[in-house]
């Protein structure tokens, strides 16, 4: 890419590079004692580094202080007693980063400048820096170098100071590490750390991030209430506005991309793509003419499913199980398939890596197609409950299941009201009566016996993407299930009676897609999406007290299916003062 190049130059050509070392720096003192004990006293979410003359010592921290001193206390060990580890930790000079906790009995303790006993590092030589535009995503780089002995890696960055940063603990000599979390068209300034038990060392450069592809929007915030917003990103999918290929983003909490992946080459004219976090991977869902694919966070494809036919067409789900295979729901067009001249048939299938089945599921094996509409079921969600051998399919218009893996026998059905005709009204009773969902898309389970969803109010057919003739309305519900009594009790439901705007009382409508989810901090997120140029996407996290606390209103026409928030965000730690 053109782009990519000027990239490079920028950041090779315009940059500055120097060698800076940090003797300055202070690390808690003390050799661990012959009786110290592994611990966990060090500094959350730190590099282990090498404690010195103790790989197993207590609290290896190593932690990174955020100011342009560099290194801090790496590896930084303190005694330990005959009562236990101490906390290891690190400071910078002038910035002292969280400390881990002293042993029951001894132990010294961090601060500005170092603890007692502290002594400085020696100098470890860094060479060969080189920043890399990433030909994948124009708002990352690869940063590399060289160091003479094997040793940690991390890169600090940040825009006029560094205030993120990202840890590689692996020791070696030759070390490159993906920078994501930047903004576009920004120039920042990029540090390389490494570290080893006694010395620490430091390069610097810049790199200029590139214009976001065309298709790709940035959505307004439209509400932001950070005290009690759930912190991270958010991941979802786009379907773009004008004729382009679908994009899997994470947009930061001010709601600027700071990650994105162009899926394929297709124009997506679906917008039913699955996104989703897996460890250091992106799980990317299939669409028009693209296959399911798992990227890398550099963007590099890991593994792509089987290709797109009418025939046998993977639609809106996208997962992975413990082993490492793949689960995808496949829709099987009534005029390819024998038997149903009328309604498309369903299937889970679970994939190993090599493409091969390693089970499968079929609706029509199951369920005896009844009535004249085309789509009967409408897959739209897997559920895989691998500990205790059961499944959960959710059907947009029958409702959620829930199956047997052994043998694939229907257990029970929670029914909406959509369609109670086709299967009867499922195997639930609702309290109230009146609380029953419609049709649902994402449902999920919560440890306390709750599931949440969202209920798309109905599916008008008229006006397309944006029609709402029959004046449908979207929310979202939580219940308390009881499988022996089979009950479905409302717990919450939003908008419900809460005094909102407008908006969520008489417009929210989602004739397609939809998602809710339950966050750490106990509020949800909900991808309320439609494609008009008439409507907007918006996606909002909302308080137990039904107050929305953060929202992104994205662009007329731009669609997407569901979101995620996750925290932390992949790969990169912010740098606190």
């Amino acid at each position: 890419m053109s782009c990519g190049a000027w990239l490079v130059l920028v950041a090779c050509g315009g940059g500055t590079t120097s060698t800076e070392h940090t003797p300055a720096a202070r690390a808690a003192a003390g050799q661990a004692g012959a009786s110290a004990a592994p611990s966990a006293g060090g500094a959350g979410g730190r590099p282990s580094l090498p404690a010195g003359g103790a790989p197993n010592s207590a609290g290896t921290a190593g932690a990174f202080g955020g100011t342009a001193q560099g290194l801090a206390g790496s590896a930084a060990v303190v005694a330990g007693s005959s009562n236990g580890g101490a906390g290891g930790l690190g400071a910078a000079g002038g910035g002292a980063d969280q400390a881990g906790s002293a042993g029951t009995s001894g132990g010294a303790l961090a601060g500005n400048g170092g603890g007692a006993g502290a002594a400085p590092l020696g100098a470890l030589t860094l060479t060969g820096l080189k920043i890399e535009a990433n030909p994948n995503m124009t708002i990352s780089c690869f940063v590399s170098w060289t160091t003479a002995e094997p040793a940690s890696a991390e890169v600090d960055f940040g825009e006029t100071s560094y205030t993120s940063r990202i840890v590689d603990r692996t020791l070696a000599t030759e070390h490159r590490v993906l920078v994501i979390g930047m903004h576009a068209k920004q120039a920042y300034k990029l540090k390389a750390v490494s570290a080893t038990a006694t010395a620490s060392g430091s390069l610097e450069g810049t790199f200029t991030t590139g214009t976001l592809p065309a298709s790709l929007p940035t959505p307004t915030l439209t509400a932001s209430d950070s005290a009690n917003t759930q912190p991270g990103w958010t991941l979802t999918n786009i379907m773009p506005a004008t004729s382009a290929p679908a994009l899997a983003v994470m947009y930061d909490e001010k709601g600027l991309p700071v990650w994105y992946y162009v899926h394929g080459t297709h124009a997506d004219s679906r917008g039913d793509v699955d996104t989703k976090l897996v460890g250091s991977s992106v799980l990317v869902g299939p669409t028009s003419g693209e296959p399911a694919r798992e990227v890398d966070l550099s963007g590099k494809v890991l593994w792509e499913g089987p290709a797109q036919s009418n025939q046998e067409l993977a639609t809106h789900f996208f997962g992975k199980t413990s082993t490492g295979n793949y689960l995808l729901n496949i829709e099987l067009d009534k005029a390819a398939q024998n038997g149903s001249t009328k309604i498309d048939n369903q299937r889970i299938e679970e994939l190993t890596s090599s493409k091969a089945s390693a089970w499968s599921w079929t609706f029509f094996d199951h369920v005896m197609p009844a009535g004249n509409r085309e789509e009967l079921c409408h897959g739209n969600l897997i559920i895989d409950d691998e500990a205790a051998g059961v499944v959960y399919y959710n059907c947009r218009f029958l409702g959620l299941f829930k199956l047997e893996r052994s043998s694939g026998n229907i257990l029970w059905r929670l029914g909406g009201s959509y369609d109670t005709t086709s299967m009867g009204p499922g195997d639930f009773t609702f309290d109230p009566p009146a609380s029953q969902f419609s049709d649902s898309h994402e449902p999920e389970f919560h440890a306390d016996g709750t599931l949440i969803l969202y209920d798309n109010g109905g599916y008008s057919q008229s006006g397309g993407f944006g029609g709402n003739s029959q004046n449908y309305h979207s929310r979202v519900v939580e219940y308390q299930l009881d499988e022996a009594q089979k009950t479905a009790t409302r717990t919450w439901e939003f908008p419900g009676n809460f005094d909102v705007d407008a908006w969520y009382k008489t417009s929210w409508y989602s004739p397609f897609w939809g998602d809710a989810d339950r966050l750490a901090n106990g509020n949800v997120l909900v991808t309320a999406p439609t494609k008009s140029s008439s409507a907007s996407t918006r996606i909002f996290e909302v308080t137990r007290a039904g107050k929305v606390v953060w929202e992104l209103t994205f662009p007329a026409n731009v669609g997407t299916f569901k979101a995620d928030r996750l925290w932390p965000p992949p790969l990169v730690e912010a740098i606190t003062p």
